[in-house]
């Protein structure tokens, strides 16, 4: 299947958010239904009822018989605790001893992660150490690029099914002021308190972008919703509420406070601010575009983020 190269980057960015919320049994959910969609019978799921084992399997192609694991951590894995990358890297052997031990025919084996990012050294080292002892079985990693390539291979109606959809430069443009208030009115809706930030916003400094260490990533759709920041502050200025622009700074500059005192990476701690917007669910281009656009214009207010370099701060 043939796409723009803006529809391709709407898709990655589609899939990165979906990844990111592929915790724990999510990712296997999220396998099972590209995999029936791709393979068709071919490809068999295994039920998230733990209760009797799942025999190291969350998924398999019957030809050649292909064993699926899964590994969803939280924050798409950013930040992992030393002892949390041993859990992984155990994980890995463990499960692939499971697939040998259950499945005595098996011919590839397949670690599914959620990273955003590349997978660690040490997973990728213990997959090369299991396939320096196992020639005889092709094992592999399973991630974005493969997640990736294989959403590329479907239909626009079929991708957008199981990853949303995301915001071209075209919805960034036609950015729709009823979706934006919708997106405004649901998150104030399910803040317990509202308190005024101790500040009055500041204007963007120079550099703010690169100094709280967002990715490319990040920054390419923060600078994309802040095109459309003018437009967001006069709808808010506007608002029939009259402290509206007031709580909203409160509720998320709490939020951030919230956020970074679990010493997420800023890029985590962007894309949890971009769920307590959107509510968690799966997004359409419409509601992508409003809520980078809002945080375009939290982010330019200084209503969220660092406004001055860590070091800065410290001191």
């Amino acid at each position: 299947m043939t796409h723009s190269a803006s529809r391709k980057k709407a898709i990655r960015t589609a899939l990165e958010l979906k990844l990111r919320r592929a915790k724990g049994i999510r990712l296997q959910e999220f396998l099972t239904e590209l995999m029936k969609v791709i393979h068709g019978d071919n490809f068999q799921p295994i039920g998230t009822d733990y209760s009797r084992g799942d025999l190291q399997c969350d998924g398999l192609l019957q030809n050649p018989l292909t064993i699926f694991a899964c590994y969803g951590p939280v924050n798409a894995g950013a930040n992992a605790t030393e002892a949390a990358m041993k859990t992984a890297v155990a994980k890995v052997g463990t499960d692939f001893a499971g697939a040998l031990k259950y499945w005595s025919t098996l011919k590839v084996w397949k670690f599914v992660h959620n990273y955003v990012e590349q997978p660690p050294a040490q997973i990728v080292q213990k997959i090369l150490e299991l396939r320096a002892q196992h020639s005889a079985i092709a094992i592999d990693l399973f991630g974005k690029e493969q997640f990736e390539a294989a959403l590329l291979s479907l239909d626009a109606e079929t991708i957008t099914e199981l990853v949303g959809d995301a915001a071209s430069d075209e919805d960034f443009r036609a950015l729709q002021p009823s979706v934006v208030l919708a997106v405004v009115d649901s998150t104030m809706k399910v803040v317990d308190h509202r308190q005024a930030p101790d500040d009055a916003p500041l204007e963007v400094p120079q550099q703010k972008l690169h100094f709280n260490g967002l990715s490319a990533h990040s920054q390419d759709r923060i600078v994309k919703g802040m095109q459309n920041a003018a437009r967001v502050a006069k709808l808010i200025q506007d608002h029939q509420d009259p402290m509206l622009e007031s709580d909203l700074a409160g509720a998320f500059k709490g939020k951030y406070l919230e956020l970074k005192a679990q010493s997420l990476d800023p890029d985590d701690i962007l894309f949890n601010l971009y769920d307590f917007s959107a509510g968690g669910h799966r997004t359409s281009a419409a509601l992508d575009a409003a809520v980078w656009s809002l945080l375009a214009y939290l982010f330019e207010k200084c209503m969220i983020f660092e406004d001055k370099p860590v070091t800065q701060v410290a001191a």
